[in-house]
């Protein structure tokens, strides 16, 4: 690698960097990005000047915002596949057949990303904001996604991100994650029992194209006495593998 490629990669994570702290804090000047980056105001003000030029930030007075641009490229990745259009309807439908918060999230970079998710007139959790990005191991998409996904993809991931531990319950050993995965494969579901948030329950279920080719996991999510009582989670369960089916013959016709 020559000096120019380095100072290019560099250049690049810096301008990266930037629109994931703006992200972050929702809006900031130049002097607060810089101090918080830890980088001269000269440099952080040529970033934005860049990023505004492509329409990645737009600037209000003396402080800037993420821009249209990244919304028409998140449309793009929410449309790449036929699949991911076909979701939509498909989470619409669990969250009236439930009355839960459901999500359809697919596999990226090793983890969970959030395309599609409705909750009706409920206030919208932080994490579950379109394009957030969480943990395999410890979420009910995560595990059902991992559990369809070719070994070797599942240790390269594990080996990646680790096991890291989010609550008291979250699955850190390797072998009983693996264990764990064996039993959402045989049961066609997966659950989240206050793995990764305290008191969020979750049940999931993986859409396959074929053996091996996920398309994404759908779940449902709410509070433990909501998900669990009674035999609420059995017929949760029933209902998600109904939909997956439902989806995956969808699949096939279009």
């Amino acid at each position: 690698m020559t000096d120019d490629d380095s100072k290019t990669l560099q250049t690049t994570a810096t301008s990266i960097e930037v629109l994931e702290l703006l992200e972050e804090i929702d809006g900031g000047r130049v002097s607060e990005i810089a101090e918080r980056m830890g980088r001269p105001k000269s440099t952080i003000h040529g970033h934005l000047a860049t990023l505004r030029e492509k329409q990645f930030v737009t600037k209000e007075g003396d402080f800037y915002f993420l821009g249209p641009e990244l919304l028409r490229l998140g449309n793009q990745v929410r449309t790449r596949r036929s699949g991911f259009v076909l979701a939509r309807q498909f989470v619409e439908q669990l969250f009236e057949e439930t009355g839960l918060r459901s999500i359809f999230a697919v596999e990226m970079g090793g983890k969970a990303v959030f395309l599609h998710t409705v909750s009706g007139n409920k206030m919208g959790w932080s994490h579950e904001q379109l394009g957030n990005r969480l943990f395999l191991h410890n979420t009910a998409v995560g595990k059902s996604i991992l559990a369809e996904l070719p070994e070797l993809r599942t240790e390269q991931i594990i080996d990646r991100w680790g096991l890291p531990s989010e609550t008291d319950n979250t699955v850190t050993d390797r072998e009983e994650l693996f264990e764990e995965l064996a039993q959402v494969r045989e049961q066609g579901y997966a659950t989240n029992r206050a793995e990764n948030f305290r008191e969020l329950y979750a049940v999931g279920a993986a859409a396959t194209r074929r053996p091996g080719d996920v398309v994404g996991a759908f779940s449902v999510t709410g509070p433990a006495h909501v998900v669990i009582e009674g035999d609420r989670e059995d017929e949760l369960a029933r209902t998600l593998k109904g939909l997956v089916s439902e989806f995956e013959l969808e699949l096939t016709l279009v």
